[in-house]
């Protein structure tokens, strides 16, 4: 068994996940975003939803050398703070450079694998039958050291990538199917429940609208399935031709759309929905350790938000 370097391992996860690939908002850079020592020995990874100031916090003191998250360190800002800058965001990379602590996000590579991303572990823990993907982002991919790419992924079946007129390049990251039996409302929901398990938090309470529609007798066939902030999309549901639509969260409209569509919109929290596709990160970084005798342990942290 040897301890891999930090370079070793997201190379590992830059691989797996098409990094170089998958386009994404210029909000959002895939990839090693804090790098303080990249042939430093990795023996301990977290991996989290947020690149909070709390989670790197606590990615400190519990000895990580790396840290993973969906969501990294530029949604305020569009660029990574500087440690010298005066913005808020600024004190999670002092406090990662300080601590030695690198990160690396993944956000849309995280929400579109199809085995261990967000909406493939939230469709399988449904027991969906998948019938297509939906839900196209649009963007580029995040610049990346080639040196980072040791591959192809060993998953197969990706979403389709394709270039727009205006040169960005387009994939659809959400998945729709078929429930093996169908379901009402009520038993979605504790199904839901029981995937996210306590990664919510009181005001995170998964709703259903329209809410007056019967919870124990209609029954579902069909779902769309998008994680995050997918549940303005009622409309693109409605052309699937699916029963119901399960997101994150949506902004006011999608309820009166839900009820004049006659769909079931299902809203399980934003940070909840993507907590799934972190956990199944760490999970297979420790197989990969294993496989690879890399004495190397990777754990996931929880912490919610409360959206």
């Amino acid at each position: 068994m040897r301890v891999p370097s930090v370079n070793e391992v997201m190379a590992a996860l830059c691989t797996e996940y098409r990094v170089h690939e998958i386009p994404d908002s210029s909000r959002a850079w895939n990839g090693p975003q804090v790098i303080p020592s990249p042939d430093s020995n990795c023996n301990k990874v977290m991996t989290a939803t947020d690149a909070s100031l709390e989670v790197i916090h606590r990615a400190v003191n519990d000895g990580a050398d790396l840290l993973i998250v969906h969501h990294g360190l530029t949604w305020t800002l569009g660029a990574i703070p500087l440690p010298s800058s005066n913005e808020v965001e600024a004190e999670r990379v002092r406090v990662a450079l300080a601590n030695n602590l690198a990160i690396l996000a993944l956000h849309l590579p995280m929400d579109a694998h199809p085995i261990l991303g967000n909406n493939a572990i939230l469709a399988d823990g449904l027991g969906i039958q998948r019938e297509g993907t939906w839900f196209a982002s649009k963007g580029h991919p995040s610049p990346l050291d080639s040196s980072l790419i040791q591959g192809p992924s060993l998953a197969t079946e990706w979403p389709q990538i394709d270039t727009l007129e205006d040169g960005r390049l387009t994939m659809e990251i959400g998945l729709y199917g078929r429930f093996t039996t169908p379901m009402n409302r009520s038993e979605i929901k504790s199904r839901i429940q029981h995937i996210l398990g306590k990664e919510q938090t009181e005001p995170e309470i998964i709703r259903i609208f329209p809410e007056d529609r019967g919870m124990e007798s209609d029954e579902t066939e069909t779902i769309a399935i998008c994680s995050g902030a997918a549940g303005g999309a009622v409309v693109d549901a409605k052309e699937l031709g699916v029963d119901a639509l399960l997101s994150g969260e949506g902004p006011f409209q999608s309820a009166i759309l839900a009820q004049e569509a006659d769909i079931s919109l299902i809203l399980a929290g934003h940070h909840a929905t993507e907590t799934v596709g972190p956990r199944a990160t760490a999970d297979w970084l420790n197989r990969i350790a294993e496989a690879n005798e890399w004495s190397m342990d990777t754990q996931f942290i929880s912490a919610p938000i409360g959206l």
